[in-house]
């Protein structure tokens, strides 16, 4: 008889433990689940929103300077394609940084895109001077591979914004 309340006595501990340990990974899922949808809704860094000013503000001049090189300024090519590679490297800087949520980076370059017509000729083309450059520091910043894939994506842009006059 006394086997049988030992394994009874055995099972119950094991029940309560095996019970326990299942509410604790419950509750992990719950938590890291919370939290990936709270990151997702989390209102956008300052980071982010500088980020997604510079590549709106940079893709407005590379449409202008599209329009122009297909107008007849051939010789704008070269910047058409440094002005994309400022472009690009801001958007791998922010895919290497963790922000892979493509919806909400396109709902960002959009809102940018609306706040840059608000802006002054000027304004606009100061913004656009200051990420250029700062979008050339973090290329040259980058690895090779890094530079690879930021120079392959600008030279793709730059083939649909002009087609068969791209280099």
């Amino acid at each position: 008889m006394s086997d049988i309340s030992f394994w009874m006595r055995w099972c119950a501990r094991f029940t309560d433990r095996f019970e326990r340990c299942r509410n604790c990974v419950l509750l992990a899922l719950c938590s890291s689940t919370a939290l990936a949808v709270a990151a997702q809704t989390a209102e956008p860094t300052a980071r982010d929103l500088h980020t997604f000013a510079c590549v709106a503000a940079l893709e407005v001049k590379a449409n202008d300077l599209a329009g122009q090189i297909k107008a007849g300024q051939k010789d704008l090519q070269p910047l058409l394609l440094t002005t994309l590679n400022a472009g690009a490297a801001f958007i791998g800087h922010a895919y290497l940084q963790g922000d892979r949520d493509e919806e909400r980076a396109q709902n960002l370059k959009d809102a940018a895109l609306q706040a840059h017509k608000l802006l002054p000729a000027n304004e606009l083309a100061a913004l656009q001077s200051g990420c250029a450059q700062e979008g050339g520091k973090l290329l040259a910043e980058a690895d090779f591979i890094g530079r690879f894939v930021v120079t392959r994506l600008a030279q793709r842009q730059m083939k649909k914004l002009i087609g068969d006059l791209a280099p």
